[in-house]
Formats: C-alpha cells, sequence, structure tokens
C-alpha cells in the first residue's frame, strides 16, 4: 500500500512541475512575442503614400494639350509635363476635365495637378478668390494674356473696350477670360464652353459676337484654315499673365516639380520645346509670381 502511495505521490509531483514548467515556456514566450511586437511598433518609420503617376488634369488646348490622329497626346504642355516625369521617376498621364470644375477635380484627387495653361496670377471671377490661395503653384514657365476674338466682318464695329459693353461672348467657364468678360459686357450675355476651343465656331457662326481666350491659343488659330475669318482685336490689350502648375496646398510634388522645371531650362529642354511648337518668345521661366 505504501508502495502505490508513494508512486501516485510522485506522479503527481511530476506532473505539477511539468505544468510549471510549459506554463513558465508558454509565458515567455508570449513575453517575447509581445516585446518582439513592440520593438516593431516602435522601430516602424512611417512612409507617406508615393505617387508613381503624375494625372494631369487638362483640356484640349491647340499645340499644348490635344490628340494626334492615333489618339495620343502631344504638345508643348504634353511633353513638357513627360520630361518632369521622367526627372521624377513617375509616370505621366492627360484626364480631360471641364475647366470650370478644375478644383473638384484636384480635391477629390481625380488628377494630381492643374497642368494646362493655367494661369497663376488671377482670381476666380464667381469667389474673387486668388488662385494662389487654392492651389500651391509652381514656378511659371510661359507668358499668356488674354485677347478678344472677333469675326473679321466685326472689325469695324468692334475696336475698344467700350464696344464690349452689352455684346454676347464667349468664354471658357472659370477661366480667366471669364473673370474679364465679367468686368467689360455690363448687361450683355456670357456663354461658358468646358474649353475655350469651343468658342471659335461660335464666332464663326455669329451665335456670339466675341470670345475672350488666351493669345497662345488664338494666334495658333485666327486667320487659319477653318478660321481664315477670325481675328484678333490688337488695339484691346489685355493685362500680362503667367502660366504655372497647380497643385493641392501643401503638396511636397511643388517643390520637386520646381527643381524639375529649373533643371528643364538649364539644360535647354524647354528652349527646344518652345521651338518645336513656336512658342519661343512666351516660354519663360519665372520663379516669382505676383
Amino acid at each position: 500500500m505504501k508502495k502505490i502511495l508513494s508512486i501516485i505521490l510522485a506522479l503527481t509531483m511530476l506532473f505539477a512541475v511539468g505544468t510549471l514548467v510549459a506554463c513558465t515556456d508558454a509565458e515567455e514566450g508570449n513575453n517575447e512575442v509581445v516585446e518582439n511586437n513592440e520593438e516593431a511598433e516602435n522601430n516602424e518609420t512611417p512612409e507617406e503614400p508615393k505617387v508613381e503617376t503624375l494625372t494631369c488634369g487638362v483640356t484640349i488646348f491647340e499645340n499644348m494639350n490635344e490628340k494626334d490622329e492615333n489618339g495620343e497626346w502631344t504638345g508643348f504642355e504634353t511633353e513638357f509635363a513627360q520630361e518632369v516625369g521622367k526627372l521624377l521617376g513617375m509616370n505621366v498621364e492627360f484626364q480631360e476635365i471641364d475647366w470650370s470644375q478644375k478644383y473638384i477635380e484636384l480635391s477629390s484627387n481625380a488628377i494630381s495637378c492643374i497642368w494646362n495653361g493655367f494661369t497663376a496670377n488671377a482670381v476666380e471671377s464667381a469667389t474673387g478668390q486668388k488662385r494662389s490661395d487654392l492651389v500651391d503653384f509652381t514656378y511659371g514657365y510661359m507668358l499668356n494674356q488674354q485677347c478678344i476674338v472677333i469675326n473679321k466682318a466685326n472689325a469695324d464695329t468692334i475696336k475698344t473696350v467700350e464696344d464690349l459693353a452689352g455684346k454676347t461672348v464667349g468664354v471658357e467657364g472659370g477661366s480667366a477670360g471669364e473673370s474679364y468678360a465679367a468686368g467689360v459686357i455690363g448687361d450683355g450675355e456670357m456663354i461658358k464652353y468646358p474649353a475655350q476651343n469651343k468658342a471659335f465656331l461660335e464666332v464663326k457662326t455669329g451665335a456670339i459676337d466675341f470670345a475672350v481666350m488666351d493669345i497662345v491659343l488664338a494666334k495658333n488659330i485666327c486667320g487659319k484654315g477653318d478660321y481664315e475669318d477670325l481675328m484678333i482685336v490688337e488695339d484691346i490689350v489685355l493685362d500680362s499673365e503667367i502660366y504655372a502648375i497647380g497643385f493641392p496646398k501643401g503638396s511636397e510634388l511643388t517643390a520637386k516639380v520646381n527643381d524639375a522645371i529649373k533643371t528643364l531650362f538649364d539644360n535647354g529642354t524647354m528652349a527646344a520645346l518652345a521651338t518645336k511648337y513656336g512658342f519661343e518668345n512666351t516660354v519663360q521661366l519665372c520663379e516669382t509670381i505676383e
């Protein structure tokens, strides 16, 4: 009987010791996992999301952003953006937008930037806000100004700013041209288009009396081909403008693109593109935009 009790006692002690060891090992293992997890969390460095694709919001703009016969994007702005993309190691895509919706497209992340003859030193006619308060602008890269486009048949009746009052004008919605037109037509009518190039046919057919648009675009169109009967009113001279690229406020890409722009001016790429597309007299680096 004593032997049996001794055996039972020995087995009980062995079981207790084994359980204690197992629990200790498990606890140490759990502690090790917790410590490793805490160490990993402490050593983890949060990374900001990297933008691998630069999506440029654009409208059709002859010689700037347009599509060739194969549906491929071409033009000064197109190649300019692609060269910047190469320097930044980013893919570049182009998203056609309604210009009046450009800020919505930008804030919703549908596009990375507004890159399409975007006048930096202007205000939004609808709100009176400076564009520089709404987006971060890069360095300027091209000089521009708004101009008045009419049918040559109206050359005797539209010569001065005063002649614009009471007329029907066509503009690109949300453009610098809209801001100007609002201040000169008085009780006239304003028709807004999603892109500037939509106004040429309207002027040609007489649906509108004149259009206000970028002179960079107008010089490429007026007096040529189907628009031989259109002209720029040379005696109405508007203020100078500067094209720049608009990024969301606080974007780190603004500074990176600025560096790329300077590089492209320094290495002659911008001069070559200007010559290719006929902008030799307007392409210019502007580090300060007022």
